[in-house]
This record gives C-alpha cells, sequence and structure tokens, in this order.
C-alpha cells in the first residue's frame, strides 16, 4: 500500500523521532502528536483518516482506553506493553518491553500487509 498513514500518539516527542528514522519514507506517511497536545480535545477533534496507530504507554489510562476506542476499526500498535508478548488482540498489537524498533517495524509491515490483501 502506497502512502500507508500512521498516526503516533506518544507522551514523548523523541519516539517520534526515532519511529519516523526506522519506517521507510517513501511506503509510510507518518504523522505525530506528543506531550500537551493529547488530552480530551485532541481527540475530539481528530479526524484525520489514518490506516493505522502507533500508541505510546506514557499516556494517562483514561485517555488511552478513549484512543483505543475511538480507533478500535483500525490497528494499533501499543509501546511497549509491559508483561505482553508481541501479539495481537481485538486489533491491537502489543510491542514487549524492551522496546526494539526492529520489532514494530515489523508488525507495521505486517499490518500493511495485511490491509493490503
Amino acid at each position: 500500500m502506497e502512502n500507508f498513514k500512521i498516526q503516533i500518539i506518544t507522551a514523548k516527542s523523541e519516539i517520534c523521532s526515532l519511529i519516523r528514522k526506522t519506517l521507510d519514507a517513501g511506503r509510510y506517511t507518518v504523522f505525530c502528536t506528543s506531550g500537551e497536545y493529547i488530552d480530551e480535545e485532541f481527540l475530539k477533534a481528530f479526524d484525520t483518516r489514518i490506516d493505522c496507530l502507533i500508541l505510546d504507554k506514557g499516556l494517562e489510562d483514561g485517555l488511552n482506553r478513549k484512543i483505543k476506542e475511538k480507533f478500535r476499526n483500525i490497528p494499533i500498535i501499543c509501546l511497549p506493553s509491559l508483561g505482553a508478548d508481541s501479539q495481537e488482540s481485538n486489533g491491537v498489537t502489543n510491542i514487549s518491553e524492551p522496546f526494539k524498533l526492529s520489532e514494530l517495524k515489523k508488525a507495521v509491515d505486517e499490518v500493511c500487509m495485511g490491509l493490503n490483501k
């Protein structure tokens, strides 16, 4: 899929930079929202069409649940999920500790290939 759109939601802007450098810019378009911009108002206003959501664990639990609910119809990759294996459940892929960019790239590639079928 050309221009597969990925939205990253993270408390730390450096996570966005790392992920952007890891993913193929010709294949993926990466958007990022980080830090203080992640709140209820952001969630209400966010209506960009995306193919995949990468969600950082550093977000407040209530907001994290609301984000997952709003985007339940697209693949979600959670970074990293303590105590979780790299597995998928209910459309959510959990990346295990310690966080490895190669593992994330593989998960994103698999999601992209799955949507192309």
